[in-house]
């Protein structure tokens, strides 16, 4: 211990007589590692990080498509949803959602008005994705009949926003504007579950006794199932494809195919291209980081070839300048390293700031534990890989 403290007091002695080295050094390797670490961040959340769903890889999205591509998102009516779950044979359980996804709608709180983006779905949606809820209950298919007392879900990330994250937030009632419908909320979803995307609030699909009447308020509706063990997503599509070109279907079903998805891939949509590409040029600046900053401790190295000579001919051994040289990379690297994450941090709440709603996991993606312990990992890595070629070539002096 006493020896790495000594190698620490000369390493910063060192490093002070060569600022403008050490500046440079420690900007350097900030950049790249804040990027990489970035990047990390929205990678964990966005890609890494499970649904909180039971058995993800088997629910699935389904919808129709056109051929030409005139209609990427077919969506089912009411009635032809309810067929359709009884003739299906490759989902084990099928529950709806409204194929728009979640729109916003302006409702009233304690006489505030503000606008949350609302999804529609059938009473089972929730018992099939299997997921607990942190507060209260979710909906059940006793919700979502005519005439059952209006009742909603938030997600977690509205909870937080909308409400403060308020405890006792079950049995508060939010008043729709097109409706004039009080919905009680009865549960806040965990962390993580998003879907469809941007969503604030769940409520039945199946409308409720109100001023427009008892029909329909969303007759429009995309399918999310289980696979039964064996069957696929392939099989699932097909069985929609069927559905559409059935004898008795419109002649205008004709030309529409089903389409499904896992889910995971439905959540995240076109957004993990964008993260892969990212991720990838991150891995390249951080090698690219790596090699300069390995190129600046090289030319150090090859300077202080008179001073490695000098303190070998007074009777120091190869492993003590070695290991005093990777002491001084050593605190290059934690230099960067703190001010990368810095720079993390703040890339982070930009990306959150700035980015679209709808965003899947914006709720998520922030410097957590996880994080910071990847920006440790990286450092070390980056200290090692740059610091021990150029150490290793100035204290082989004869």
């Amino acid at each position: 211990m006493e020896h790495l403290l000594r190698n620490i007091r000369l390493g910063v002695r060192g490093l002070r007589r060569t600022p403008g080295f050490a500046l440079t050094a420690i900007l350097t390797l900030g950049l790249g590692l804040g990027l990489g670490t970035a990047v990390f961040t929205f990678a964990d959340a966005l890609l890494l990080r499970p649904l909180p769903v039971r058995d993800e890889g088997r629910v699935v999205v389904l919808w129709g498509a056109t051929s030409d591509g005139r209609f990427e998102n077919f969506p089912l009516l009411l009635g032809d949803a309810r067929e359709f779950a009884t003739r299906v044979r490759s989902l084990g359980q099928m529950e709806f959602f409204s194929y728009g996804g979640a729109h916003l709608v302006p409702v009233l709180d304690a006489g505030n008005v503000f606008r949350v983006r609302r999804a529609l779905v059938s009473g089972g949606y929730f018992d099939l994705l299997g997921a607990a809820p942190t507060i209260g209950r979710t909906l059940r298919p006793e919700d979502d009949v005519v005439g059952a007392a209006p009742v909603a879900v938030l997600s977690h990330g509205a909870w937080q926003r909308y409400f403060g994250a308020d405890p006792r937030i079950v049995g508060r009632r939010l008043v729709l504007h097109a409706t004039g419908a009080a919905h009680t909320i009865v549960g806040v979803m965990p962390l993580g579950l998003d879907y469809p995307r941007g969503v604030d609030l769940w409520a039945p699909v199946m409308p409720n006794s109100g001023p427009l009447g008892d029909v329909p308020v969303y007759a429009e509706l995309n399918i999310i199932g289980r696979l039964r063990p064996g069957a696929s997503l392939a099989d699932a599509r097909d069985e929609l494809t069927a559905y559409f070109h059935r004898a008795e279907a419109p002649a205008w079903h004709r030309d529409v195919s089903g389409v499904a998805h896992p889910l995971a891939n439905a959540v995240l949509g076109d957004v993990r291209p964008a993260v892969l590409a990212f991720a990838a040029a991150a891995a390249l600046l951080l090698l690219i980081t790596c090699i300069n900053v390995a190129n600046l401790l090289l030319v150090r190295g090859l300077a202080r070839v008179k001073e490695v000579a000098v303190r070998s001919a007074l009777g120091a051994g190869r492993g003590q300048i070695l290991g005093q040289l990777v002491t001084e990379s050593a605190i290059l690297a934690a230099g960067g390293g703190i001010v990368g994450t810095l720079l993390a941090a703040a890339a982070v709440r930009l990306f959150v700031t700035v980015a679209p709603a709808g965003t899947p996991h914006l709720d998520e993606i922030h410097l957590n534990a996880t994080a910071i312990a990847a920006a440790i990992a990286i450092t070390a890595a980056v200290a090692l890989l740059s610091a021990l070629p150029p150490a290793l070539l100035a204290s082989r002096v004869e």
